[in-house]
C-alpha cells in the first residue's frame, strides 16, 4: 500500500459517503416534518389519551417487526456486490432467494406475534374494548415494516434517491390520511386506518422499486449456465452473518420501541403519547447516523480487507469529528427550541415532556458521536463482540428504565437512555481504538469483504489481491491503487 495515496483515498471515500448520505438526508428531513405534522393533527384531534392508544397500537407493530426482522439488507450488500454480472447470476439469485425468504418468514412471524400480543395484553395498556379487534387487524401491517431485502437492493444499485422518496412518500400518505380522518370525523378508528394505510403503501412502494431495479439490471433472468445454487453453497457463512447482524439491530431498535410500551404500561396511554412525541423530537440528533451508517459500512469493509489502518484512522477521525460536531449543534438547537416544538406539535400539555426530551436528545447525541465504532467492529470481523456490547447496553437499559419510571416518571426513561448510551460508547471505543493502534499482523488471512462490485481478499503473505467480479474470477488482480 502506497502511504502517499492515503490522504487522497480518504478524501475520495469520505466524499462518497457524504454524497450517498446526502441523498437520503433530504428525504429523512421531509419525512420527519411530515410525520410531525401528522402527529400534530392527530394529537389535537384525539387528545393525549386516545393519541396514546394510537401510538401504542403502532408501537406494537414496530416492536414486533424490530424483534423478528433480519437485517437482510446487510447480507444483500455483502453477498450481492460482485455477483451482478451474468456469469455470477446464480450466486446473486441464491442470495436474493435467501434474503427474500428471511423477510417473508419475519413478516408472518411478526404479524402473528403482534396480533397475539395485542389481543392478550392490549387491555392492560388501557385500550378500550372496541379498539382491541382493530389492533389485532393492525398487526398485519408488520408484514410491510419488514422490507430489509428490498432496501438492500436499492442501496446495492446506488438508488439512495429512491429510498429518500419512499420515506417521504410514506409520511405523506400518513399526513393525507390524518387530514382525511379529521375531515370525516372518523375518530380513533379513522386515524388507525390512516396509519395502517401509510405503512402498507410505503412497504409496497419500496418492494416495487426494488423489483423494478433488479429486473432492469437483468438479474431476474435465468442463469446463462442453467445453475441454481443454495445460499449456503454459494455464500458460506451467510447464516452466521445474518444472525449476528440481526441481533445487533434488533437490540438497538427493539429497545427503543419497548421503551414506549414500558411507559404506556406503567404510566398510561397519555404519558406514552408524550413520551413518543419527546422521542421523535429528542432523538432527531440520532437520525443522521442512520443514513451515514449504511454508506459507511462498504468503505470500512474495503479498507479493513486491505489492512490500510492509516486510511481507516483518517476516515474514522474525520467521520467522528463531523458526527460529534453535528450532535452537539443539534443538541443545542433542541435545548433552545425543544419546548416550543413540543407545544407546537402537541399543545400546551406536551410541554411537560421537555425534561425527558432533553435527556433523550443527550443519549441520542452520545450515540451519534460514536456512530462509526460499531460499523468498524463489524467490518474487521468483530461482530461477535459488537453484539455482546449491544446486548449489555440493552440489558442495562430495561431495568434502569423500569426503575426510573417508578421513581422519576417520564424523566426516568430518559436517564436510563443516557446511561445505556454511555455504556455502549465506552464498550465500543476501547476495542476499536485498540484495533486501530495495533499494527496489521503479518500473514493474516482476512475473510471476504464485498464492496462496490469487487471482491477483496488479503493473501497469506499480507498482500492484497483484487478480483473484479464484473470480469469474472479470472479478472484482473492488482494492487490497491487499481482498486480505488
Amino acid at each position: 500500500m502506497n502511504d502517499s495515496s492515503g490522504p487522497a483515498l480518504g478524501d475520495v471515500l469520505f466524499r462518497r459517503i457524504l454524497r450517498n448520505a446526502g441523498l437520503v438526508l433530504g428525504g429523512k428531513l421531509a419525512t420527519a416534518l411530515l410525520n410531525l405534522a401528522a402527529f400534530s393533527i392527530a394529537m389535537h384531534s384525539l387528545g393525549a389519551t386516545q393519541m396514546g392508544v394510537l401510538v401504542l397500537v403502532h408501537g406494537f407493530a414496530q416492536t414486533a417487526s424490530s424483534l423478528v426482522k433480519f437485517q437482510s439488507w446487510q447480507a444483500v450488500l455483502r453477498y450481492g456486490s460482485g455477483n451482478t454480472e451474468p456469469a455470477r447470476r446464480a450466486e446473486f439469485q441464491a442470495m436474493l432467494r435467501f434474503t427474500a425468504g428471511l423477510d417473508l418468514g419475519s413478516a408472518v412471524v411478526g404479524s402473528l406475534a403482534c396480533a397475539a400480543a395485542a389481543w392478550f395484553f392490549g387491555p392492560s395498556f388501557g385500550w378500550p374494548p372496541e379498539i382491541v379487534p382493530l389492533a389485532v387487524l393492525y398487526a398485519t401491517s408488520t408484514a410491510f415494516l419488514v422490507t430489509a431485502a428490498p432496501i438492500g437492493l436499492l442501496r446495492l444499485f446506488d438508488r439512495f434517491d429512491l429510498l429518500a422518496r419512499r420515506d417521504a412518500l410514506g409520511a405523506g400518505f400518513r399526513l393525507a390520511g390524518a387530514a382525511l380522518a379529521v375531515a370525516l370525523g372518523a375518530g380513533l378508528p379513522g386515524f388507525l386506518g390512516a396509519w395502517y394505510a401509510a405503512t402498507v403503501l410505503g412497504g409496497l412502494v419500496v418492494i416495487a422499486a426494488a423489483w423494478r431495479e433488479t429486473a432492469r439490471h437483468g438479474l431476474l433472468r435465468p442463469d446463462p449456465a442453467g445453475r441454481r445454487l443454495r445460499a449456503t453453497e454459494a455464500h458460506p457463512g451467510i447464516w452466521g452473518f445474518a444472525w449476528s447482524t440481526n441481533l445487533m439491530t434488533t437490540l438497538s431498535l427493539g429497545s427503543s420501541h419497548v421503551a414506549t410500551l414500558c411507559v404506556g404500561w406503567m404510566l398510561g396511554p397519555a404519558e406514552a403519547a408524550l413520551f413518543s412525541l419527546a422521542r421523535q423530537i429528542g432523538e432527531a440528533a440520532l437520525k443522521p447516523s442512520r443514513f451515514l451508517t449504511p454508506a459507511l459500512y462498504p468503505e470500512l469493509a474495503r479498507l479493513a480487507a486491505a489492512q490500510d489502518r492509516a486510511a481507516l484512522r483518517r476516515l474514522l477521525r474525520r467521520g467522528l469529528r463531523l458526527s460529534a460536531a453535528l450532535a452537539l449543534a443539534l443538541l443545542l438547537v433542541l435545548a433552545a427550541l425543544g419546548e416550543w416544538l413540543l407545544r407546537l406539535v402537541g399543545g400546551a400539555e406536551a410541554s411537560g415532556a421537555y425534561p425527558v426530551m432533553l435527556l433523550l436528545a443527550t443519549a441520542a447525541s452520545i450515540g451519534f458521536a460514536g456512530f462509526a465504532l460499531e460499523p468498524l467492529l463489524v467490518s474487521v470481523e468483530r461482530h461477535g463482540l459488537a453484539l455482546r456490547l449491544r446486548t449489555v447496553a440493552t440489558a442495562a437499559y430495561l431495568p434502569l428504565a423500569l426503575i426510573g419510571l417508578g421513581l422519576f416518571g417520564l424523566a426516568g426513561a430518559g436517564l436510563a437512555s443516557v446511561f445505556s448510551a454511555l455504556i455502549l460508547l465506552a464498550g465500543q471505543a476501547v476495542p476499536a481504538l485498540q484495533w486501530l493502534a495495533n499494527p496489521a499482523p503479518a500473514g493474516s488471512e482476512q475473510n471476504l469483504h464485498y464492496s462496490s462490485g469487487k471482491l477483496l481478499t488479503t493473501r497469506a503473505r499480507g498482500g492484497m489481491g483484487v478480483i473484479d467480479r464484473g470480469k469474472g474470477d479470472a479478472g484482473r488482480a492488482g494492487g490497491p491503487a487499481g482498486d480505488h
